[in-house]
């Protein structure tokens, strides 16, 4: 997926928290870059060649280090312990990569790439996809409207937490040009959470364009929106 370095550009509504991102390592402007998701139930340390890019990252947050092109060895691991997992990472001027850092279902943790490299879209076109990535907010009711339809509509049903997002599970839906507006409540279960959603968010996109809705834990409860 073709992504910028900065978080797309939203219009954030009622009590939708902005990120508050971990430890970022600077870097020279179009540096490679990695961009890391933590969609774990604690901070997590992000280590790039065994030198760590990102310490103790709070859960629900994003955040971006850099890397010089080529191969490299990630490695993540919950602060303060001694258990980790690693991946090769490729790294290429101008790249930038998204990595999430979940909770596998034996509750342990784990890695997703959330980089989409086949949904390409349209002139004319806009597309949207949402992932639930708040391991302690159980099933949520996720609604938008879209540039060419405006009644408020479920996304999906159940609508459950994702470790391993694909395209089957988590895929880009397709509309016009123009404003996306997406809301996320926990109850009730149905669209009546429309007008009182805590958590709620406009995506403006022009042709061509496409963005991925991120639902994070936020601290003291319920969630947030990010928009990558």
């Amino acid at each position: 997926m073709r992504t910028s370095i900065k978080l797309l550009s939203l219009v954030a509504l009622g009590a939708v928290a902005s990120c508050d991102v971990g430890t970022t390592i600077a870097g020279v402007s179009g540096d490679p870059s990695l961009r890391v998701v933590n969609a774990f139930t604690s901070p997590v340390d992000v280590l790039v060649d065994g030198n760590v890019s990102i310490a103790a990252m709070a859960a629900g947050t994003i955040s971006t280090t850099f890397a010089a092109p080529g191969t490299h060895t990630l490695v993540l691991r919950p602060t303060g312990s001694g258990a980790s997992i690693s991946q090769s990472i490729t790294s290429a001027v101008g790249a930038l990569s998204t990595i999430a850092v979940v909770r596998s279902a034996s509750g342990s943790l784990s890695s997703a790439v959330l980089d989409d490299t086949n949904s390409v879209v349209p002139a004319g076109a806009t597309k949207v996809r949402v992932l639930h990535l708040a391991p302690n907010a159980g099933t949520l009711q996720v609604y938008r409207t879209q540039p060419d339809f405006q009644t408020p509509t479920s996304w999906q049903f159940p609508f459950n937490y994702q470790p391993d997002p694909t395209s089957l599970s988590a895929p880009f839906y397709q509309s016009t040009t123009g404003s996306w507006e997406v809301r996320v409540w926990q109850t009730p279960a149905d669209a009546s959470g429309w007008a009182t959603a805590p958590a709620k968010v406009i995506i403006p996109l022009a042709s061509g364009e496409k963005a991925t809705v991120v639902i994070l834990d936020k601290p003291g409860g319920g969630v947030k929106i990010e928009v990558i």
